[in-house]
Order: structure tokens, then C-alpha cells, then sequence
């Protein structure tokens, strides 16, 4: 974990502290980051995918079977 997660992971827990709030929605996690002072200064670029550390398992998501039947008929 890179000194960067671990202040917003901090932040996050702090914050659900003082609010006695288990989850934060997304509009405050947004104010979370710009207290934490990151702010937009370039053009939106597409994400990169996620990558893993290399200690965590390759699990992938399963798709319900109401899910799988609808794709296969398409």
C-alpha cells in the first residue's frame, strides 16, 4: 500500500468516526479528496484497469444464472 492509499484510507476511517456513519456515500468520499487536497487540474482521461498485488487471489465476479441465460440468448 503506497503512502497515498494508506492517508485516504486514514481519512475514510476518520471520517466515519466523527460521523458515526459505517459507509460514506459518494459525495462524500469526493469531499473526503478534496480535503485531503487533490483537486481536477487536468483533462478526464479514461481509467486504467486495477491491478492487483500479487498476494491476492485471481477471483473473478460470477454471474447469476438469470444473468448468464439472458447473454447467451443475445
Amino acid at each position: 500500500m503506497s503512502d497515498e492509499q494508506f492517508e485516504f484510507l486514514m481519512a475514510v476511517d476518520e471520517y466515519k468516526r466523527k460521523n458515526a456513519r459505517p459507509f460514506p456515500t459518494w459525495t462524500e468520499v469526493l469531499e473526503l479528496i478534496k480535503a485531503l487536497g487533490y483537486r481536477k487540474v487536468a483533462q478526464p482521461k479514461p481509467l486504467e484497469r486495477y491491478k492487483r498485488s500479487p498476494k491476492r487471489s485471481k477471483m473473478r465476479p460470477t454471474i447469476p444464472k438469470k444473468q448468464k441465460q439472458a447473454q447467451v440468448v443475445k
